[in-house]
């Protein structure tokens, strides 16, 4: 089974997020860790379905668990980014480095004519996004990038390992269960900020339910993905999410800018192609 359309839709996803994201970082829940809390509080609803999973061996619950904290560590920096950074900068660095880092552990199981896909994939990233690079990044907002980048990158290789052992969906629940003292020891932290904003905003809270509801729907693809290809392959299409951004946003742009911009989708639409028919 091919994973295009799961990873095509997991960045469309993906997009919506990010849009949510971009508002409530600024307005609403100014504190990244209060946001990992509850993106975290959020995905304990999968172990509901612990009962109809496979029990996983020791070094694959081991696996997935590191992979899980991995990603939450990923995720936290990636908004300490976005606290520092703008999200039209801080977003395209960290998903430009993710598929180079997978790129560098996964070199030997790539084909060349995928290798070329994701060059060509990550080209027309860097083209959708290149205009947006405004005012210069600080050496925090670097470092925090880098972090995201490589935590995230680390954390599909092990979820990768972890599938070769076991069903997606009992790798997915059991992972889950590790964030249950994470997210005991991160209310104790947060006691008394957790949902003070919230409250005084009624629409950033149906603002925030909407975008964790695409970005678990949109983390859940991505994963299921990753269960049918390389890591490499699915993180090399998170460029498919700026054209949906370029949608969604319905932003002003130069002829110019607009120019560079279908440059860089015409070159996923390349990279796509290549990997269809690999």
């Amino acid at each position: 089974m091919t994973h295009l359309p799961f990873t095509l839709l997991a960045y469309f996803f993906n997009a919506l997020s990010v849009l949510a994201n971009k508002f409530l970082l600024n307005k609403t829940i100014p504190d990244p860790l209060i946001y990992v809390f509850y993106i975290s509080l959020f995905s304990l609803l999968i172990l509901f379905a612990l009962p109809f999973t496979l029990s996983p061996s020791p070094l694959t619950l081991f696996l997935a668990s590191i992979s899980t904290l991995l990603w939450t560590t990923g995720l936290y920096f990636m908004f300490m980014a976005l606290k520092k950074g703008q999200v039209s900068r801080v977003i395209p660095i960290i998903g430009t480095l993710i598929p180079i880092i997978l790129l560098i552990f996964a070199y030997q199981l790539v084909t060349q004519t995928q290798l070329w896909a994701v060059l060509l994939l990550i080209l027309g990233m860097i083209a959708l996004t290149l205009f947006d690079f405004q005012g210069k990044p600080t050496k925090e907002e670097v470092s925090f990038e880098l972090l995201s980048a490589v935590t995230f990158a680390l954390s599909y290789i092990l979820l990768r390992q972890a599938y070769l052992n076991l069903d997606f969906f009992s790798v997915i629940v059991w992972s889950r269960i590790i964030l249950i003292p994470f997210i005991f020891i991160s209310y104790f932290l947060l006691k008394g900020k957790l949902s003070s904003n919230l409250r005084l905003h009624p629409k950033g809270v149906k603002l925030f339910l909407g975008g964790q509801i695409a970005g678990v729907l949109s983390e859940f693809l991505i994963l299921y993905s990753i269960s049918l290809a390389n890591p490499a392959l699915v993180n090399s299409l998170a460029g498919t999410q700026y054209v949906f951004l370029l949608i969604l946003a319905r932003e002003k742009y130069s002829l110019t800018n607009l120019v560079v911009k279908f440059v860089g989708i015409g070159l996923i639409g390349t990279g796509l192609y290549f990997l269809a028919f690999t």
